[in-house]
């Protein structure tokens, strides 16, 4: 019985003959790589001198607060939350005490001091509110400071983390120095560096509002006198370790500032470092 021979199947009718075009031994040039490597090494050579200048900001600060821990960036949020953190209310309460609580008037010189003109001396003793009414109870104001010394002035300070309604900032000034004319007043809005071109366009925007002064202060302003305070070493060990954990809660949650790491790319490292130096810099 003879085989009955079906049609070739229709991958055998295909020709091999592409295979001659492919050499094993053909190597595929490296010019057209040249260009980026040469990038990259002025990338790594652009970053080395950074990086060695923020190894050695690190190093000095770990050695310095070795007493709390090291630099407070060790602090690991992730599971340990001393206070909650997810109102702005939280972030007020925690700089109002510090600010409350500080034996140097550091602190509060740094994010006052060139605005009121004054040292820090005459700014560590005061009395603070925080959530006051105004006298029509339509807004609250986040913390009031009344000054012991300089005498008849007084702070007043909104703090933001994720809102960017400013217009109730000026209405709530306003009533403020209503309700006590004879102060001098000194407002103050805490911000993000991501809403400061919206605040400032807020500020052009409410001409009605121009006898009212705002000065803005950044959360990076806060951090620099926490971590200048902490350099000092002067105020109470208690004091040190809450202003500790504030500054690496700011660092981490609202500046985004996480140790440089290898398994980033050089663009990214160089940025995360360059943030870093300038906390870092007193």
């Amino acid at each position: 019985m003879s085989a009955t021979i079906g049609p070739t199947p229709r991958w055998s009718r295909r020709s091999w003959a592409f295979l001659k075009n492919f050499n094993v031994n053909q190597r595929l040039s490296s010019d057209r790589w040249m260009a980026i490597k040469r990038m990259q090494d002025k990338s790594r050579e652009a970053l080395e001198p950074t990086k060695r200048e923020y190894n050695r900001l690190y190093a000095d600060w770990q050695k310095r607060l070795r007493c709390l821990g090291g630099d407070p960036s060790t602090l690991g949020l992730e599971n340990f939350r001393p206070l909650r953190l997810s109102r702005e209310e939280d972030w007020s309460d925690w700089l109002a005490w510090l600010l409350e609580k500080s034996e140097t008037g550091v602190l509060a010189e740094t994010l006052f001091g060139t605005v009121m003109n004054c040292e820090a001396a005459s700014l560590k003793s005061l009395t603070i509110e925080r959530e006051v009414y105004t006298e029509d109870q339509e807004r609250r104001a986040d913390i009031v400071v009344t000054w012991k010394s300089p005498e008849g002035q007084g702070t007043h300070v909104e703090v933001k983390v994720q809102d960017d309604r400013f217009t109730k900032t000026f209405e709530t000034a306003k009533k403020l120095e209503a309700a006590k004319p004879g102060t001098t007043w000194y407002h103050f809005i805490l911000i993000t560096d991501e809403v400061m071109p919206a605040w400032t366009e807020v500020g052009k925007r409410l001409h009605k509002h121009k006898e009212i002064d705002i000065s803005s202060i950044l959360w990076g302003d806060v951090v620099r006198g926490l971590r200048r305070c902490l350099w000092e070493g002067l105020e109470c060990l208690v004091w040190r370790a809450w202003a500790w954990s504030f500054c690496g809660a700011i660092e981490q949650k609202l500046l985004g500032l996480r140790t440089p790491s290898p398994y980033q790319s050089e663009v990214s490292q160089l940025q995360m470092t360059l943030a870093w130096l300038d906390v870092l810099k007193l």
